[in-house]
């Protein structure tokens, strides 16, 4: 290749390169609170997308909104909104089993998109979710409302996904923090049920009302607060107030 060929090769591919960087930061970044979710009409898909003028709904359910070549122009795939949050939504009635899914913005070939907040993706990169035989919804992602505490008969039930763990305790203030010798737990006590097949962990801790502190700890070693809970004390440890 000559030389001035050679730079204008290298230049466009530089030109190409910062060109896809740019386009896949519009991509708006999307809240935990907008994850999929059960409701009664089925599973309600939501996109934080102020900007954009029309937002599609593309998956295996739908035949990927029929796009051709990326492109995607049939309104019966369209999201509504944006309400006065700059969120578009969708809800479709789905059959229990495994999905695959993305966001495609005005309808672009460049605008497909799949949210950051759900951590399993196919090697295509589309986001991953399951509709469990009641209808509920679950993803691989450490953030999800069916992981959120729960009030049971006993207590409280607590849930952590961590699908790649070996081992995960529970240590709080309401078991002596598990009797952790210098951070390190190994008493089998405090062991958590699990992993099930979604990736969690759970525990159901007989709690009376009142606030607890508490962690979860991978592998004996590895402290991590509740991703589920909104408040943490200035330890870092998760805070639940039980009424």
């Amino acid at each position: 290749m000559r030389p001035m060929l050679k730079k204008i090769f290298c230049l466009a591919l530089v030109c190409a390169c910062l060109h896809a960087v740019a386009r896949a930061d519009t991509f708006p970044a999307q809240s935990y609170a907008l994850l999929p979710q059960q409701t009664e009409g089925g599973v309600l898909f939501q996109c934080l997308a102020p900007d954009a003028h029309a937002v599609y709904l593309a998956g295996d359910f739908n035949a990927w909104a029929h796009n051709d070549d990326g492109k995607i122009t049939d309104a019966q795939f369209a999201m509504q909104g944006p309400d006065t949050n700059g969120v578009w939504r969708k809800v479709l009635k789905l059959d229990p089993g495994i999905y695959k899914f993305k966001f495609n913005l005005n309808g672009v070939g460049a605008g497909w998109f799949a949210p950051e907040t759900i951590d399993e993706h196919d090697p295509d990169g589309n986001a991953v979710l399951r509709v469990g035989p009641s209808g509920e919804v679950l993803m691989h992602s450490a953030h999800n409302a069916a992981w959120k505490p729960q009030r049971t008969s006993r207590g409280v039930l607590l849930q952590f996904y961590a699908p790649n763990a070996f081992v995960v305790y529970l240590a709080g203030d309401f078991n002596q923090w598990a009797f952790n010798r210098n951070g390190l737990v190994f008493f089998p006590q405090y062991k958590m049920s699990g992993p099930d097949t979604n990736g969690v962990w759970s525990a159901d801790v007989g709690l009376a009302a009142g606030e607890y502190h508490y962690q979860y700890v991978i592998d004996g070693d590895n402290w991590v607060a509740d991703p589920n809970v909104d408040d943490t004390d200035k330890d870092g440890h998760s805070v639940l107030v039980v009424k």
